[in-house]
């Protein structure tokens, strides 16, 4: 059995799980890959969960057509100095992965069952790579626009059965002390029979729950901030909904947390997690995927500026696994050009989500909300189907949305969807940065830690 210590730096692109022997000389090619004379003292991970190719390519072709410049992602490709892989995305139990399998094979280097946060398959509990930077004398940051208890930044730092136990999560997070937690998930924190934040308060963390508390808790060398009860609200309803004017976005959350971190003299390690990239997938939802992606195409900026300023800084964009399986199509014998799709996309003015919010409070579909929203006139025969199949959806209004409207959707936006799950394709990943040509052209998600601990030193 492989002990957490064979997963040492020198020994990393060994230990791989689920390596075949027919691989073994293509593992031996990648160790012999040259190393760099320097070693990179922070480390910014950037995470578009649930993001497949159409997705990005999506984010791309906007950002093309409304602002006349490729997107952040695709601007890397043109770096001479980037390295571009394709990740094997596997978990333990499945070859379709979840979140917290996913994160917890870049957290502690095995790969797990589904549903589980950096447990083996046999009961183990290896330590996760950011504790490892924290004992190493690096600061440690997690941020996200899901509940920041959530599966992918638990993964870096703590080891948890099931993902879905959000409250000993965060108590985890507690007793661990991570420098900034910033992220959704209020009610983890923040209990009916308990409240934790002023024991946070207490191990010196600054408390934010807005966007005003947040630049002021930036000041402070510790800071945790909880800006919705779960997730973040998605981006195209943050945008449109005045409720929402004082939540911060994650390019907000991301620049707080740097000026935190940046303060260690050690350097730091951090991750950035544009989560609801996975669920607008999950929902099919067109418009509200470009939205989240493009969010999150905006902090490979902020990472890029910081870069200018911080060169000992290695940056890491990727994503966990694709959602959906999005892609602007030529299905349904759509004959919609591509900047029309675009511009019908951007007259969206809310999410499925959103929608979903009015109906479960009335139990009616409203076609003239449903219209205001998507530009999409609703039938009363389409309104009532709407209304008899959602129970049959065990109340998954967006499901049922994309069902019912689906020849609408696809004629108006161009977009065509495989399914509501997870994808098991391979996925994008991009290093940048002193140590990123450690990173093979092709690996297995389970071999990031190793790569990570090798060239960061912890």
């Amino acid at each position: 059995m492989i002990s957490e210590s064979d997963l040492g730096r020198r020994n990393f692109l060994k230990t791989a799980g689920l390596i075949s022997a027919a691989s073994l000389p293509l593992q031996a090619a990648r160790a012999e890959k040259p190393k760099s004379a320097e070693n990179p003292k922070n480390l910014i991970f950037l995470v578009a969960d649930g993001m497949g190719t159409g997705t990005l390519s999506a984010a791309h072709f906007w950002k093309q057509h409304t602002e006349g410049v490729d997107s952040e992602w695709i601007k890397l490709y043109s770096d001479k100095t980037v390295t571009r892989s394709f990740q094997d995305t596997a978990s333990a139990s499945s070859f379709i992965n979840d979140s917290a399998a996913a994160g917890s094979a870049w957290g502690c280097g095995y790969r797990v069952n589904n549903g589980t946060i950096n447990i083996t398959p046999d009961g183990k509990k290896p330590t996760p790579l950011f504790v490892h930077a924290k004992n190493a004398g690096k600061a440690t940051g997690l941020v996200s626009t899901c509940s920041i208890t959530h599966a992918t930044p638990a993964a870096f730092a703590v080891n948890m059965e099931s993902r879905n136990a959000e409250e000993a999560i965060a108590d985890q997070y507690l007793e661990r002390e991570m420098d900034v937690y910033l992220g959704g998930g209020l009610s983890s924190f923040h209990r009916e029979d308990s409240n934790i934040i002023p024991e946070f308060e207490k191990k010196g963390y600054a408390y934010a729950e807005d966007r005003k508390s947040l630049k002021k808790a930036a000041k402070k060398d510790r800071m945790l901030g909880l800006f919705s009860e779960g997730h973040l609200p998605y981006v195209i309803d943050r945008v449109n909904d005045p409720a929402f004017k004082g939540m911060p976005n994650l390019e907000e959350m991301f620049e707080a947390s740097l000026d935190v971190l940046s303060r260690n003299p050690n350097g730091f390690v951090l991750q950035v997690e544009a989560g609801r990239v996975d669920h607008a997938g999950h929902e099919n939802d067109p418009a509200t995927i470009v939205y989240e992606q493009l969010e999150f195409d905006r902090c490979i900026k902020v990472a890029r500026n910081f870069m200018k300023k911080s060169p000992d800084t290695l940056l890491v964009v990727t994503t966990d696994h694709g959602c959906g399986g999005c892609q602007f199509t030529g299905a349904r014998g759509m004959g919609i050009s591509l900047p029309e799709a675009l511009d019908n996309i951007a007259k969206f003015k809310g999410s499925f989500s959103s929608m979903g919010a009015k109906f479960k409070e009335t139990g009616k579909f409203d076609p003239e909300t449903f219209e205001k929203l998507t530009t999409i006139k609703a039938s009363a025969e389409k309104a009532a189907k709407v209304e008899a199949l959602v129970p049959e959806y065990k109340g998954w209004f967006s499901a049922v949305v994309g069902h019912v409207f689906a020849d609408e959707l696809a004629q108006l936006t161009g977009f065509g969807w495989s399914s509501h799950n997870h994808t098991a394709e391979h996925v994008e990943s991009v290093a940048v940065g002193p140590g990123s040509e450690a990173f093979p052209a092709f690996y297995n998600n389970d071999e990031m830690f190793g790569i990570l601990r090798e060239v960061l030193k912890v």
